[in-house]
């Protein structure tokens, strides 16, 4: 394709036929979109470009149309227009855009002049003169702060270049024919010097002094009227020497160079940005020695070990010539300080560098990084290379670089860097020079030190904040200062800039940073100063992935989620999948690691495209790995996922991922919960939407639930607070197979959240679940009569309900277990036949029954309940229970001092729990056998029973049998 702006708006083919695009708003569009020249473009700025001021509501959804359209005018498939939540991006060839080439034949007449080949400059400036048809975009609909900016631009650039045009003309002797041309320029311009000079010097060498002593006179006092002051003295100089007659104004012949231009035509640098630094002096220093490094703040805390251990590489640096050069890198989120440490490390070490330091910012995390050409351009003119000396030319100028460097002993600091690709050609070929490099990508294909900068420590975090808000300040609110600390999380420029802002208000006290910090959604907007924004400074990694092209992911179907609005129908692109939408959806997510399997249920797409966009963002510092095939999110990191979510992602969308994620909780807790408790009472779910397959045994489940505890206990809260009432009371109901093994604050928090949810739905039944599921936490941790107060309120809640029996038989059995650990045991009794009236064959309650009558010496009885359960238990085939009625019965025949007979019942339950995979019984079990065993005087066997069942205590967190259990091992 061919754009063309510097004129009408032209699009055509590659065979130069016109392209219409049918729209104005359309061409609009597009024109836009180039005056950016391929960078990305946000929504606001397209809509404040296409309509001023007068955005209407439908913007968003007209931009989409009129992509549509672009695309279809344009015959180019997506890839050509990208849309995302950030913007747009137009992929613009070097070749295809008239302003580029314009641009680069400048830049090449630039080069030229300075090297004073004039006929390459004419050669040149017509080139670029040829691309002009007229006034730029003429023909598009764009407000005026739009397209003047660019004008002007576009314009002081080709007067620029008809200025070097014609300074070529003068020194290749071709003055006849172009006065005319020149006056044409001064009437149109008759403030620009240049022009004037031009003429005069053109009128002169063409035999008309008059005229030109007259075309000074008229431009010294159109200047002296318009500007108050005299011509610049070059003028007055060219003035003075027509009037006498200077021999040296006569035209040189075009095959001698001059050594230097007249005063008149020397012309200002061109106003567009160029890719080398100013010309130095031409008497300075030929090899000079640079000094370019920063300052290192004076209150650098923190990062000891890391900075010894790069100083320490450092000082490694004589290494015998022909040796591989070592490069140093330090990679990291934005602020975690790696330019910082780089800086101050180079300045410890640079007395062994005398040959100089160079500093260098490539722009890596900047939608414009620097081009390795550009980069060996500033590398070779801080050797003392003239610009007119530099080559033309990545391989040329690494080339130049590494034969200047060679036996010099120089420090070179490349800071920002994108990848190894913009690094590799700045290298030096020999030992002994030193490379450092920042970068917020891991860089691993170079040898030297690597190191990844994480948080800074609690106690170097507050020493960091002390050094800038105040000692005494700190140290007065220790609660609020950590606080502040948590919020920070460790980053060195929030809390930098966290300092700063209690510094500049000596009225606020750390209490009042910390309470702004922690509002729900403004930590962000809290941390900068002056032009330091940690917003800013994080966002640029993610801006980053939106430029990068995504394969279309695999939709796991399991949730149908909805396409978000402002989709642009392409699924390859990143705005809307890959890694900058797994970004900012698990960002929903609760604050802590999680797994492929979770991520994938938020995204709605498969693990393998899933773990690869994970491990994209771990590579940009955008997540954390702290074990494999686990990610987790620095906090200030997920506070900007989730503004960019609501920014990007519509409310549909967000509201589904954060549903998916809880569905996948909730599921993999109800299969989890079939093998540590297959007994147990379980949530009805809907079992054509299981999101996962059943575990292959209790250490597979019990494994899952400790990989996921923390995600699985915060996603309660996170269902309730999202309006999913009751996901999150069922998700708490069915993680009590697990919190019930010694995770009584977990039991307690997800409980407790999941009644409130409970209350919102109406629903009693789930409402007295939790208050269940309460007051068996409150039992486990030795609060019996408190338990009973909340199997009261559940009795409340079923009594005289119609259907209820298998509820009421449960909280009678619960009371009746409260009274049990109260040593009360007729009341305990009193309650299982409660119990029993409403489930006869309750064989739950049948094993507490006999359990009772064995505290109260009825062990007879006892056992004529035990044979009664089990009998139910072995033609109901319930394993499960008869495992704890065996084990009761070892309990039983123990207190009838039939221990020979208890070691039997204990092994029989053992053999059935090993068989279900159920680890807690087993190990309560184990602890009966022991003691049976003991009371037999078979020590050495108890205490491997006794032992067993502490390691499987102690890892199942079952605090208080542990300490049963080691007070039986110490007394044996």
């Amino acid at each position: 394709m061919r754009f063309g702006l510097l004129g009408s708006f032209v699009v055509e083919d590659a065979g130069g036929t016109p392209r219409q695009i049918g729209t104005p708003k359309a061409r609009a569009l597009l024109a836009v979109l180039l005056l950016r020249g391929g960078s990305p473009v946000s929504w606001d700025t397209v809509k404040t470009a296409i309509w001023g001021e007068s955005v209407p509501a439908t913007a968003r959804a007209s931009l989409h149309n009129h992509v549509a359209r672009l695309r279809r005018d344009l015959d180019e498939s997506g890839d050509r227009i990208q849309v995302t939540p950030a913007g747009f991006r137009l992929r613009v060839l070097d070749d295809e855009l008239d302003v580029t080439r314009f641009d680069r034949y400048v830049c090449r007449a630039r080069t030229a002049r300075l090297a004073e080949d004039w006929a390459e400059v004419e050669a040149l400036t017509g080139s670029a003169l040829a691309l002009w048809r007229g006034a730029p975009l003429s023909d598009v609909p764009l407000p005026d702060t739009e397209r003047e900016p660019f004008v002007r631009r576009m314009e002081e650039a080709r007067l620029q270049v008809l200025e070097w045009g014609y300074e070529a003309d003068l020194h290749l002797g071709r003055h006849q024919g172009i006065a005319a041309e020149l006056a044409e320029l001064v009437a149109a311009h008759p403030l620009r010097e240049t022009f004037v000079g031009q003429l005069m010097l053109a009128l002169h060498r063409s035999g008309r002094p008059a005229d030109a002593l007259l075309a000074y006179d008229t431009a010294r006092r159109t200047i002296r009227r318009e500007l108050g002051v005299d011509p610049e003295p070059g003028l007055v100089e060219l003035h003075r020497r027509i009037l006498t007659l200077d021999p040296s104004l006569t035209a040189q012949p075009a095959t001698e160079p001059q050594t230097a231009p007249p005063p008149a035509t020397s012309v200002p640098t061109p106003h567009f940005p160029t890719l080398d630094p100013p010309a130095t002096d031409p008497s300075a220093d030929p090899h000079p020695t640079p000094h370019q490094l920063p300052s290192s703040p004076a209150d650098f805390t923190g990062r000891e070990q890391e900075l010894d251990r790069i100083v320490g590489e450092l000082a490694e640096a004589d290494r015998p010539d022909g040796a591989t050069v070592l490069v140093h890198r330090v990679s990291g989120s934005g602020g975690m300080g790696k330019t910082t440490l780089m800086v101050r490390a180079a300045h410890q070490i640079r007395e062994r560098f005398p040959d100089g330091q160079i500093f260098l910012d490539l722009g890596g995390m900047t939608t414009m990084p620097m081009p390795p050409e550009s980069a060996l351009g500033l590398l070779l003119r801080a050797l003392g290379v003239a610009p007119e000396e530099v080559p033309c030319g990545l391989q040329a100028r690494s080339a130049q670089f590494r034969s200047l460097i060679a036996g010099r002993r120089m420090l070179i600091l490349l800071d920002d860097a994108g990848d190894a690709a913009q690094i590799r050609p700045l290298l030096p070929g020999a030992a002994g020079s030193a490379v450092l490099v920042t970068s917020r990508r891991r860089l691993v294909s170079f040898p030297g030190v690597r190191i990844d900068l994480g948080a800074l420590p609690d106690d170097a975090a507050r020493r960091l904040l002390a050094s800038i808000a105040g000692e005494d300040r700190v140290a007065a609110q220790p609660s609020a200062t950590t606080e502040v600390l948590r919020a920070c999380g460790g980053m060195p420029l929030a809390l930098r800039l966290a300092g700063s802002r209690l510094a500049a208000r000596p009225a606020w006290s750390v209490q009042d940073l910390a309470h702004r910090l922690t509002s729900h959604g403004r930590v962000l907007r809290e941390l900068y100063a002056d032009d330091l924004h940690v917003r800013t400074a994080l966002q640029m990694s993610y801006e980053l992935l939106l430029q990068e092209p995504q394969e279309p992911q695999e939709s796991q179907g399991s949730q149908g989620s909805q396409e978000p609005q402002g989709h642009s129908g392409h699924p390859g692109h990143s705005g809307h999948t890959g890694p900058a939408r797994a970004f900012r959806l698990l960002g929903l997510m609760p604050s802590a690691a999680f797994g492929t399997a979770a991520a994938a249920a938020v995204l709605d797409c498969d693990e393998r495209s899933v773990e690869d966009w994970l491990e994209a963002l771990v590579d940009a510092h955008l997540l954390e790995s702290p074990a494999p095939g686990r990610y987790q999110f620095h906090c200030l990191l997920q506070a900007l996922a989730v503004e960019l979510a609501e920014e990007s992602d519509s409310e549909k969308e967000r509201a589904l991922a954060v549903e998916r994620f809880v569905l996948w909780c909730l599921h993999g807790a109800d299969a989890a919960t079939v093998r540590l408790a297959p007994a147990a009472r379980r949530v009805p779910l809907d079992a054509g939407a299981r999101l996962r397959g059943p575990f292959a045994d209790y250490d597979e489940a019990y494994g899952w639930y400790e990989r996921e505890r923390e995600v699985l206990v915060a996603a309660v809260s996170l269902a309730h607070e999202a309006g999913l009432h009751v996901q999150a009371w069922s998700l708490a109901a069915s993680l009590w197979a697990y919190v019930r093994l010694g995770r009584t604050d977990d039991w307690l928090a997800t409980h407790t959240v999941g009644l409130a949810a409970a209350r919102a739905t109406g629903d009693e039944r789930a409402e007295a679940w939790m208050l269940n599921g309460l007051g068996n936490q409150v039992l486990k941790t030795g609060r019996p009569a408190e338990a009973i107060g909340y199997f009261r309120r559940v009795l409340r809640i079923h009594e005289g309900v119609p259907g209820r029996d298998a509820e009421l038989s449960a909280v009678f059995n619960n009371m009746g277990t409260c009274f049990t650990d109260l040593g009360d045991h007729e009341s305990a009794l009193h309650h299982y036949r409660k119990s029993l009236v409403r489930e006869p064959e309750s064989c739950a309650t049948l094993n507490n029954m006999a359990d009772a009558l064995s505290h109260l010496g009825r062990h007879d009885e006892a056992l004529d309940v035990l044979d009664r359960a089990e009998a139910i238990q072995r033609a109901t085939r319930d394993l499960v229970s008869l495992a704890i009625g065996l084990r009761v019965r070892g309990d039983v025949l123990r207190g009838a001092d039939r221990a020979a007979e208890a070691v039997e019942a204990y092994r029989r339950a053992l053999a059935l729990q090993r068989l279900g995979g159920d680890k807690h019984s087993e190990a309560v079990s184990l602890t009966g056998l022991g003691d049976a065993l003991a009371d037999l005087e078979r020590q050495t066997e108890a205490e491997a029973c006794w032992g067993k069942a502490l390691r499987w205590m102690e890892r199942l967190g079952d605090q208080g049998r542990s300490v049963d259990l080691r007070k039986r091992l110490a007394g044996a």
